[in-house]
């Protein structure tokens, strides 16, 4: 559950040097305080160090306020008319990231004849094709949209036009469902921490960082973000999520 003193036994002993590095280690501070407490290496001197990409340039957010509460009774359509909305603006080549296999699912079937109607390719994430196929179709059909859960939010790489959307349908808080997650919460609770502020809100950053970084892979990728979550905007904690992402043109709606 807790690596941080294996880690720093087998790894960041005295006189000894080692280098992790990646584009999604920060949830905010420069220090990269989370990542070295939970690796051990809270001696360690952190580097951040700025991206090669022009976001200002290469990328919008646009924050949708108006969606509902997911708890409303109009929620889901409303969530399928913004997703429309969006897709047309860019017509296709749209990733829709989920956090719920289900909730994808029950959306992507609701919307089957809008996709038909505007001839737009789409493609589901468990239809029993494997992800490298579904990346590959999306690469190589015009006017694809791809609905998406946990394992598109990190480690894919789509460049060039075929990819010019990401829209986060729900903030990715992990819901505690885990023998390892639930653990980890009890963990910091029994140390006196507060679970959400130390782990549940770092690692939903993170995550968010991962999803949002599918968009922009080259120095010459340009398109938008969407988040149809308004507890970025209207929640206290929304403003670490907004920190943490690349500063760029941001529209709220």
């Amino acid at each position: 559950v807790d690596l941080a003193p294996v880690l720093r036994r087998m790894i960041f002993r005295d006189n000894s040097s080692s280098v992790m590095t990646s584009a999604t280690l920060a949830v905010g501070r420069k220090d990269l305080a989370y990542f070295r407490e939970r690796i051990g290496a809270t001696e360690a001197e952190p580097l951040q160090l700025g991206s090669p990409f022009d976001f200002q340039k290469q990328m919008k957010i646009f924050v949708v306020q108006k969606m509902p509460d997911p708890r409303d009774a109009t929620y889901q359509k409303e969530l399928e008319r913004w997703i429309a909305h969006f897709v047309e603006k860019t017509d296709g080549s749209a990733f829709v990231l989920f956090t719920s296999y289900r909730d994808m699912q029950q959306v992507a079937g609701e919307m089957q004849k809008f996709f038909e109607k505007t001839k737009m390719n789409l493609l589901v994430q468990g239809g029993g094709a494997p992800r490298s196929k579904l990346l590959e179709q999306f690469k190589t059909t015009p006017r694809s949209v791809l609905f998406g859960t946990d394992s598109f939010w990190g480690g894919v790489d789509v460049p060039g036009e075929a990819l010019s959307n990401v829209i986060i349908t729900r903030l990715p808080f992990a819901v505690p469902d885990t023998p390892l997650i639930e653990a980890k919460l009890e963990l910091v609770q029994e140390r006196g921490g507060d679970a959400f502020t130390e782990y549940s809100l770092p690692e939903a950053i993170l995550k968010l960082r991962q999803g949002v970084g599918r968009l922009i892979r080259t120095k010459t990728d340009r398109g938008i973000v969407v988040i149809l979550d308004n507890r970025i905007v209207t929640k206290p904690y929304g403003r670490s999520f907004m920190q943490a992402l690349p500063k760029c043109p941001v529209e709220i709606l």
